[in-house]
């Protein structure tokens, strides 16, 4: 089958790679009918999350219909149409037991190299899911009128938007700044909006994707310009500084933004993904301004990705307009180049 794999210099191939098989009683296999270029991609192809060997399939998002199912798999059946998640786990642990699914102790994930089980990506003409019963949806009941579009992103980053919007614990009263308006950056503002607080505004130093949070996304959103990026966010406030921030980044510069556009006493979610990265922490600011810092690990996809559905069904939200380019799976490298140089928000690949 062809599929999209690490290739030398940072770079992807489209290539054949050989068909996935059920190798444990638990397996699934899905043919794959949309995939999607995640900002997690470029950190493995750049080093940045290391672990990824060359030839390996990469990607995390998928959806499409099951072909192949273990023995032992008994809530999920052939022929029927599926969300993947990113995170495998195994639902057994202590943990997944009490729905913290991406603290387990085997988690795994698709398509994110050796470090994370080095399990065959989803940027494929098929995939197979582990201990599927609990790591693919089945989109039924109210959830059969959704496209493959519109379900696609709950495996991944719009989920993550939710999740940590729950990790933020947010009153109605909260002004809420969520720094990057990547898609991970979109969908959590629109899920802290969702929870009903005050104000939400997305922050970024990209006038172009400040720009889109607003008028494509319908979001409150700030262009980040200058040394001192508290002093554009409190000229918007009145003065005061967001009760909580969000960094959906996953960068340094990014983290030291979050800390310095909150208020004293306030929240930090540090939802973007770190690898390699490091950062000597101020420790006495922190504890000084009494700041609350959570950081989010892998995304808890399992206990959010129904909410995030629904309100997709419902209308609340809608994960069409984030999607910017559309490309067949042979074209994939073509994806990554736009998706690299941010002439794309989300690329969305069909096999």
């Amino acid at each position: 089958m062809k599929a999209v794999v690490c290739a030398p210099k940072g770079k992807v191939k489209v290539d054949e790679v050989p068909d996935p098989q059920v190798q444990e009683s638990t397996d699934a296999v899905v043919q794959v009918r949309r995939t999607a270029i995640c900002g997690s991609d470029l950190h493995l192809l750049d080093g940045t999350t290391p672990g990824m060997r060359e030839g390996a399939v990469i990607g995390h998002e998928f959806v499409g219909l099951i072909t192949d199912l273990g023995d032992d798999v008994e809530k999920r059946f052939e022929g029927t149409r599926v969300l993947g998640s990113f995170l495998i786990a195994c639902g057994e642990c202590s943990e997944c037991l009490a729905g913290r699914f991406n603290f387990c102790a085997k988690r795994r994930a698709l398509g994110l190299g050796t470090l994370a089980g080095d399990l065959d990506g989803a940027q494929a003409e098929a995939i197979r899911v582990p201990n599927a019963d609990l790591n693919l949806k089945t989109l039924d009941g109210a959830l059969s009128g959704l496209s493959d579009e519109e379900a696609l992103l709950a495996g991944d980053v719009m989920t993550t938007g939710f999740y940590g919007a729950a990790l933020a614990d947010i009153s109605r009263d909260d002004v809420v700044a969520v720094l990057g308006g990547g898609p991970v950056g979109l969908f959590c503002a629109l899920a802290c909006r969702r929870a009903g607080t005050e104000r939400v505004i997305v922050l970024d130093t990209d006038p172009k994707r400040a720009k889109f949070a607003k008028d494509v996304m319908g979001l409150d959103s700030l262009h980040l310009k200058g040394d001192k990026p508290e002093d554009v966010v409190k000229k918007a406030t009145g003065g005061a500084l967001p009760d909580v921030t969000v960094d959906a980044v996953g960068s340094i510069e990014g983290f030291k933004t979050s800390l310095r556009c909150v208020r004293d006493g306030g929240r930090v979610v540090v939802l973007g993904v770190y690898g390699a990265e490091r950062y000597e922490m101020p420790m006495g600011m922190i504890w000084i301004r009494g700041l609350d810092l959570r950081f989010a690990g892998m995304a808890n996809v399992h206990a959010h990705w129904n909410d995030a559905l629904l309100s997709v069904g419902k209308g609340e939200i809608d994960p069409a307009p984030a999607i910017t380019h559309r490309l067949p799976l042979e074209e994939a490298e073509q994806g990554y180049e736009l998706f690299r140089s941010r002439k794309a928000l989300k690329v969305v690949l069909t096999p």
